[in-house]
């Protein structure tokens, strides 16, 4: 049994962390959820290092044009102004080699301390010891050639592990949160080669048996693969290196084309347990990589990061929850004045779809009848504000135009009643997920492995309407929110809309309050309880990380 403490912590690799706004390490909810982690673990005590790259910044940002066409432009910040620090030993500045086929690639070390045992460490590609193809490497998330992310990955994984033992840090366990770390493999079997002079065979085995996956996703552009030629001239180092042929070096990579590693193969092989991020998204799992042994943990957001204070410590048996949501309303919409110039009624019903722009996440159902969508937002008793936000992967010209035509609508049919709110980020999600009324959620069913904005929303009493995928496939929404019909999406939100939601939320006493609908909003923070960071990170404890 391997014993868990602050000489040998957890060690969470990651390709993105989501911690603070304003530094452009994630793209997404990925990013986002291993932010939460690491809070969690420095909330609970436990010992814990993240480790990531910090990138720059490049097309970082979301543009929209006059036209509503989504575009890219770079954001440029100072690290050590925004409270990250450099990793220092003997009193210098630390740099980690990692060797990328005929080059030696330098990365300095960053570092962000989050509790006396939790630290997140970053690497970072962007310094003069580097010629300058080689700085950019880290320049961008998720960007560039496949060869170029296939380096980041290279960074990640190696330049990780090289790092952690360079600090004097000999983790229990090493989780890769998603397949891209997963090359620290090759590290450590080096490592274990070289140190206790065991062959190549053995070290691996004690690799494997000291690493943990968590799959996130089952939609392909989630699970890369890359061409064999490509791996055979980054690997051939390593595989001297190790005594082996490349080809026993990449087996674990290659799945039924031989032509192709597959960054899903390669971590599950090299992992001695995995786990899908939702029940359903588990049983898929199983069902997909059968050969694998797969257990479940549901994600879960960081409560003091999601759910609004005043919403947290007020009085749940009156009405005074009611009055704290219409506070949140007001500052979502003042929030929304300043950042597009365009004002909301917080006193109308507000709508909310807002996550990475991607077709099976299908955001283009909220227009399948644009007419009937204006009569149901502009209808004078009982109106309804549309709020989106999200951005489309700067390749993902699909993503993009459903984005423009999205756009197109809400500035044009549905004006004054529908806003597109561009550069989605942590403080927006903030925002939203306090003063919204109602989130709504509408992938295709079996694509959306869990989910999380919906967790947040619900921690601070706002009411779902949602495919019941991922997460949402383990509530029981009866009485609760709205199921959405996943073949029919248009006719079900709009006949949810006409019939239950606008009614509902109208409907007031004599004090103004929507009684049926503060019950609904008081059971909802009541349900967050079980899809918080708390309970998520106890069952990596138990279920990852405990009797390994």
């Amino acid at each position: 049994m391997i014993e868990i403490n602050q000489e040998h912590p957890v060690a969470y690799f990651c390709a993105e962390f989501g911690f603070d706004t304003n530094i452009p390490t994630y793209a997404g909810g990925l990013g986002v959820l291993a932010g939460d982690t690491v809070k969690e673990a420095a909330d609970q005590g436990f010992p814990f290092v993240g480790v990531g790259l910090l990138y720059r910044g490049e097309q970082a940002v979301q543009a929209i044009s006059t036209e509503g066409l989504q575009t890219e432009e770079d954001y440029h910040f100072d690290p050590l102004s925004l409270g990250l620090e450099h990793v220092y030993v003997d009193d210098m500045p630390f740099f980690v080699r990692i060797h990328l086929t005929e080059v030696n690639v330098w990365a300095r070390c960053w570092k962000k301390t989050f509790a006396h045992n939790v630290t997140l460490y970053l690497l970072d590609t962007e310094t003069d010891q580097n010629e300058l193809s080689e700085r950019s490497i880290t320049h961008a998330l998720y960007l560039g050639s496949e060869e170029a992310l296939m380096k980041q990955q290279l960074i990640l994984g190696i330049g990780g592990v090289k790092l952690l033992h360079a600090l004097g840090i000999h983790p229990s366990i090493y989780h890769l949160n998603e397949g891209r770390p997963a090359f620290l493999h090759w590290q450590l079997i080096r490592s274990y080669m070289e140190t206790h002079g065991i062959p190549y065979k053995e070290a691996a085995a004690r690799a494997k048996a000291k690493t943990v996956y968590t799959n996130h996703t089952l939609v392909s552009a989630g699970n890369e693969s890359y061409n064999i030629h490509i791996l055979r001239t980054y690997g051939q180092y390593y595989a001297d290196k190790m005594g082996i042929s490349i080809d026993t070096l990449l087996e674990p990579g290659i799945q039924d084309n031989p032509d192709n590693f597959v960054m899903t193969r390669f971590a599950l092989n090299t992992s001695t347990r995995a786990n899908g991020v939702s029940q359903l998204h588990s049983k898929l799992s199983q069902e997909h990589w059968p050969e694998y042994n797969w257990t479940n943990v549901t994600n879960g957001v960081h409560m003091p990061t999601w759910q609004d204070p005043e919403i947290r410590d007020c009085n749940k048996d009156g009405n005074d929850l009611w009055q704290i949501h219409l506070k949140k309303k007001q500052e979502l919409v003042d929030y929304l004045l300043e950042k597009t110039g365009f004002g909301f009624d917080p006193n109308m019903l507000i709508i909310t779809w807002a996550r990475r722009i991607a077709l099976y996440k299908r955001p283009d159902e909220l227009f399948g009848n644009v007419d009937q969508l204006e009569r149901i937002l502009k209808d004078q008793s009982r109106p309804v504000q549309l709020l989106i936000a999200g951005k489309a992967h700067a390749k993902d010209k699909q993503a993009k135009m459903l984005l423009q035509e999205a756009i197109h609508y809400m500035k044009t049919k549905l004006s004054g009643h529908a806003l597109f709110i561009p550069n989605y980020n942590i403080e927006i999600a903030q925002k939203l997920t306090r003063g919204s009324d109602v989130w709504l959620n509408t992938p295709v069913m079996g694509m959306e492995a869990s989910g999380t904005s919906g967790m947040k929303a619900i921690s601070n009493g706002v009411l779902q309407c949602t495919v019941k995928d991922g997460w949402s496939a383990e509530v029981d929404w009866h009485g609760l929110g709205w199921v959405l019909d996943p073949i029919h999406i248009t006719s079900s939100l709009y006949t949810y809309l006409d019939n239950e939601i606008k009614p509902m939320y109208y409907g007031r006493d004599d004090q103004g309050v929507p009684l049926e609908w503060l019950t609904r909003m008081k059971k909802s923070i009541e349900l967050s309880g079980g899809f918080s960071a708390t309970r998520m990170f106890n069952e990596y404890k138990e279920k990852l990380y405990n009797n390994i």
